[in-house]
């Protein structure tokens, strides 16, 4: 297992008080709160799989070798499209964990949670 899936790994270790690979091993006796997170976790590592995916499928929808005409600026505009919908995905999956978190520790949603920066992960497992 990669030693980051997302920007809010540490966030979830810090909530359930082990790390994710040690979650994903004993899924089958995590209590129901718990379970709720590590789903919630794997919804958000598809998301960002996906936005990761699209990205790349953008660039090489720009290929420098393309001519630039009409058909490229429709398809790089297709394909933008496609990856903030990939994005929008992945910030609703974000807000879906982050909601489940606070579940656990039964803390009130803030309307505006923001999420860590994207430099959170700096951790070896």
């Amino acid at each position: 297992m990669p030693a980051c899936l997302t920007r809010l790994d540490d966030r979830v270790e810090a909530a359930v008080g082990t790390s994710i690979a040690a979650l994903h091993a004993e899924e089958v006796r995590l209590e129901a709160g718990v379970a709720r997170v590590l789903d919630a976790h794997r919804a958000l590592v598809r998301a960002e799989t996906r936005v990761a995916f699209e990205r790349v499928r953008l660039v090489i929808c720009g290929d420098r070798q393309r001519r630039v005409d009409d058909r490229l600026l429709a398809d790089l505009s297709d394909q933008l499209e496609i990856l903030e919908d990939a994005a929008t995905t992945r910030d609703q999956a974000e807000s879906d964990l982050l909601a489940r978190i606070a579940e656990l520790r039964h803390l009130p949603v803030p309307a505006t949670q923001s999420a860590p920066s994207p430099t959170g992960c700096t951790r070896q497992r």
